[in-house]
């Protein structure tokens, strides 16, 4: 495979992972909504946990250092407190 090809294949790999954010960013009012209405905290360090631990697990078994993981899903959960905090005004 010529280096053109290769980099064509990361652009649309790349382009489906910014979309999957978009995505995954839209849910994040309904989250808020849903916290407002039930007096759940806005932010949940378990849950967090949680997420870092599986999402670790799922990338080691796919080939992927869990320390690499957990940073993507630091930042991702990082960017959704941002979203919640314009939301709930905090």
């Amino acid at each position: 495979m010529e280096l053109t090809e290769i980099r064509d294949h990361l652009d649309r790999i790349d382009n489906a992972i910014v979309l999957l954010l978009a995505e995954r960013l839209s849910l994040i009012p309904d989250v808020a909504e849903y916290k407002v209405k039930n007096n759940v905290p806005r932010e949940q360090p378990e849950r967090e946990k949680l997420i870092f631990k599986k999402k670790s697990e799922f990338g080691k078994k796919h080939g992927l250092r869990p320390e690499y993981v957990q940073d993507v899903f630091k930042r991702i959960i990082e960017e959704s407190h941002v979203v919640e905090k314009e939301i709930i005004g905090e």
